[in-house]
């Protein structure tokens, strides 16, 4: 959400708008007004555009979307130089920083950018858990700049909103933003600093500024930036949303060299990044007939720069990962209400798929069971499909995560359950849950590398269950579905010796089934049996008899 001035707004949007144009600019940018008292606007922003939590960024957005060239940022060379200790690695381990000159603040903008800085600790930087922003006068600091890390009784500053120098476990105890923020730093021996070559602390990330060095005012003219934490991806982004915001106030742009024991960075890297666009697809998926020139023009309306018939998105966008992406953008400026509907030449009659019908004729004959159907979420972690449950298996796993602790796509459904189990011990036992949903496995002899899997798993727990409970529910199921199948005696980590087998249809081995052991229920925090059962459905779902 961006609250903001409306007449604050209007000043940067270089054509005069109504609050109703200004509505409709909004919903074909994706966005609309959420209140409107008095001067005072809300604006809802969507989640994947942090750049827009800015009024300058929203403004920047509607002036290219109203026709102005969109602006192409670039960052003059410094000689500030940051140096990188390997002490930080413990705990804070990267950072990148930039210097903004020839400000201008007054009370508005100044107030503009402490509130968007705020905004991306919340939200895109994840409370800070991933980035931290520090801005800083710089004309109160001496360079170089050192980042590194110390013991917290050895930190010693007046931190922002105080009066009292404190140490830095006294600045997590008693200072506000130490009380909100300083689970972050929670169990380690070294907390982090940002000091000058005067041996002044600009800050200790990602807690609190310095009174003295960290406080910018409508007297400063010269801004250091710095972002710390622990994913470079995130930072990098996290500076230039920053820096360009700084520059859309009418400063300029300069790098700083960050160095560290293995590497030299030059951030922030303004530089646009190239786009590909397969017009063939952009009419397919949005149902338009339009030229790839027109594609371009739209996508200029949207920010993105053209250049020598190519088209770069700019480096403050964070959302563009698909080309999907790039296709949604044309859209919005191709305009919502030029979108019109097709009605089919011939009547036709809806009616749900084969497969559907199958899904929801099991889904039945398990509620019919006693079972409560459960929804889970298909992203995961390997501590949880894998070190948890006492199982291996080759699985595809995520790059550049923004939570460290999903890593993976699911292989498979009973850990999921499981956890569901987990979460639910306050509730009336005996608890039987199920769920019909995809798996996903590697096969690098498909397109996309990985194939998907249609799976149903069911749980039964309870202070007394056992192997028999859960055997009767699954030869009730393939009985009334009118399948054959025949159980394969099998050892597997998971569950109990001689209490555990396969499931083979059409002589092949299709799911498993068994009691669960006492390492993996303890490993979930379960304190009553379980027993359950997870089968491939991709036989099922094409046998013939259904």
């Amino acid at each position: 959400m961006l609250n903001t001035s409306l007449e604050y707004l209007k000043t940067l949007i270089k054509k005069k708008v109504s609050v109703k144009e200004l509505e409709d600019i909004l919903f074909n940018l994706g966005f609309e007004i959420d209140s409107l008292k008095g001067d005072e606007i809300a604006i809802e922003i969507t989640p994947d555009r942090p750049d827009l939590l800015s009024t300058h960024g929203l403004a920047r957005a509607i002036n290219v979307f109203l026709f102005e060239k969109p602006k192409k940022y670039e960052a003059k060379k410094s000689e500030i130089k940051v140096f990188v200790d390997e002490s930080v690695n413990s705990v804070r381990p990267y950072t990148v920083c930039s210097v903004v000159r020839n400000l201008k603040f007054d009370e508005q903008n100044l107030k503009e950018i402490v509130n968007f800085q705020e905004k991306l600790h919340e939200t895109f930087a994840r409370k800070r858990k991933k980035a931290a922003i520090g801005v800083y006068p710089l004309e109160k600091i001496t360079p170089p700049i050192y980042y590194k890390a110390v013991e917290p009784q050895k930190i010693k500053f007046v931190p922002l909103d105080s009066d009292k120098e404190m140490n830095g476990n006294e600045i997590l105890k008693k200072h506000e933003k130490g009380r909100k923020y300083g689970e972050l730093l929670l169990g380690k021996k070294l907390y982090p600093i940002f000091i000058d070559s005067k041996n002044e602390i600009l800050s200790m990330p990602p807690i609190i500024n310095s009174a003295k060095l960290g406080k910018v005012t409508t007297k400063t003219k010269d801004v250091f930036i710095e972002c710390s934490g622990e994913d470079i991806f995130t930072l990098l982004k996290t500076l230039n949303l920053i820096a360009t915001t700084l520059a859309d106030f009418g400063g300029n742009i300069y790098s700083v060299e960050v160095i560290y024991p293995d590497k030299k960075l030059e951030t922030p890297d303004l530089k646009p990044e190239e786009v590909k666009i397969n017009i063939l697809n952009v009419n397919k998926i949005l149902g338009t007939n339009i030229s790839k020139e027109e594609a371009i023009n739209f996508l200029e309306r949207m920010g993105y720069l053209i250049e020598g018939g190519k088209v770069f998105a700019p480096c403050y966008r964070t959302d563009i990962l698909h080309e999907i992406d790039i296709i949604d953008d044309i859209g919005r400026a191709y305009g919502v209400k030029n979108f019109k509907p097709d009605f089919p030449l011939i009547a036709t009659t809806g009616g749900l798929l084969k497969e559907t019908k199958i899904k929801n004729r099991i889904r039945e004959l398990m509620i019919g069971l006693g079972f409560q159907e459960v929804f889970t979420l298909i992203l995961s972690s390997s501590e949880e499909q894998f070190s948890k449950m006492r199982f291996e298996s080759k699985a595809i796993f995520l790059q550049n995560q923004i939570e460290k602790s999903i890593n993976m796509l699911r292989v498979s459904l009973l850990p999921e359950l499981l956890k569901v189990l987990k979460n639910s011990q306050h509730y009336r036992f005996p608890q039987k849950i199920f769920e019909i949903a995809e798996v996903i496995l590697p096969d690098e002899k498909t397109e996309t590398k990985s194939i998907d899997k249609t799976n149903i798993c069911a749980l039964i727990s309870n202070s007394v269950v056992n192997y028999e409970e859960i055997s009767s529910v699954l030869d009730s199921l393939f009985s009334n579905l009118h399948i054959s199948y025949k159980l394969k005696e099998v050892r597997d980590k998971r569950f109990i010796n001689g209490r555990s087998a396969k499931i083979v249809i059409d002589k092949e081995e299709k799911g498993i089934i068994g009691e669960f052991c006492p390492k993996v229920l303890e490993n979930f925090n379960l304190e009553n049996p379980v027993v359950g059962f997870e089968v491939d459905l991709s036989l099922l779902l094409k046998h013939p008899g259904n």
